[in-house]
């Protein structure tokens, strides 16, 4: 019982860091900090670097149109970021519980 409610904390703390820091990448991106956005929201520029663009302009002016792999690959972006978070957090939960275990 103890192992499934690490689980669920886990996973709420997953999907809460994966939704504060896109919702942060957003806003920055939005400022003009579009650096700080893809390192804040990294899972998104993982999947997009994975999805090769097309350039509709000319050699000179490069005009790249992304395709729908793209909007796919934004959506898969969220649970790539909940399941690493998740998986982190997961490891420190444990921890700290066989910490307090042992003290006790």
């Amino acid at each position: 019982m103890r192992r499934f409610l690490s689980i669920l904390l886990a996973l709420g703390i997953g999907t809460l860091v994966t939704a504060v820091t896109a919702a942060i990448s957003y806003f920055t991106f939005q400022v003009g900090a579009e650096l700080v956005s893809e390192i804040l929201f990294w899972p998104n520029t993982l999947m997009q670097s994975l999805v090769p663009l097309h350039n509709i302009g000319t050699p000179d002016h490069p005009f790249y149109e992304g395709t729908p792999v793209n909007i796919a690959e934004f959506f898969v972006s969220f649970p790539l970021g909940i399941l690493v978070y998740s998986a982190v957090a997961y490891v420190f939960v444990r921890r700290r519980q066989y910490g307090l275990q042992t003290t006790q």
